[in-house]
């Protein structure tokens, strides 16, 4: 009498295993594209020179954009993510590895890196991620690419601060699609970059 029901059983796993291996081992939805962004490679000729080693602290950034997922806004209370896309880092690991090649694509500094314990630096900038979002506003079909970065600029020596400044960047995709608003990140990231260069070799100097 017991026979059935044990084959009554294994039956039963059986399904549930097969059921788990769609939705979590195989199949189910594609992974999503990988996107990243580029530093600037053009600035203005009157660039000053600055005998000056700079480190570039990590941007600090609230949870909603300390993350590698594409955010959005659909209005100032509403926050989300396109779900078949992320960047190929963390928004702050991103923004400081760009930086980071934007200074050093300038040629005006003595040396540029990130901020480690291990290295000791004449200026140290610190960054603010406060915005980084395709923004939709009211219901609008084509976001708007909206980037800010607050900057300080410290001297190592005593933490003094040199000077403090706002880098944004606006820039509107061609179209409501994925390829095309990673586009304009692009766009308003290199934007806000090359301001943030700029400024940063004048307080420096």
């Amino acid at each position: 009498m017991m026979l059935p029901t044990r084959r009554l059983a294994i039956v039963a796993v059986a399904a549930v295993l097969a059921s788990c291996s769609g939705g979590i081992l195989g199949g189910g939805a594609p992974p999503p594209t990988l996107y990243t962004l580029q530093p600037v490679s053009e600035f203005p000729s009157n660039l000053p020179a600055v005998k000056a080693q700079l480190l570039i602290d990590l941007p600090s950034a609230s949870d909603s954009l300390n993350t590698r997922k594409i955010a959005l806004r659909r209005n100032q209370l509403n926050f989300d993510y396109f779900a078949d896309a992320n960047w190929t880092d963390s928004v702050p690991a991103l923004v400081q590895s760009l930086l980071v090649e934007s200074f050093e694509r300038t040629g005006k500094l003595t040396a540029v890196s990130r901020e480690t314990l291990a290295l000791r630096g004449d200026l140290l900038l610190r960054v603010e991620l406060r915005h980084f979002e395709a923004d939709y506003g009211n219901n609008d079909p084509v976001p708007t690419v909206r980037i800010e970065i607050g900057l300080t600029l410290v001297r190592s020596t005593d933490r003094s601060i040199v000077g403090t400044h706002v880098s944004s960047a606006t820039a509107k995709p061609k179209e409501n699609q994925t390829g095309a608003i990673v586009a304009a990140f692009d766009v308003a990231a290199r934007e806000a970059m090359r301001d943030t260069v700029v400024w940063t070799l004048g307080a420096g100097k």
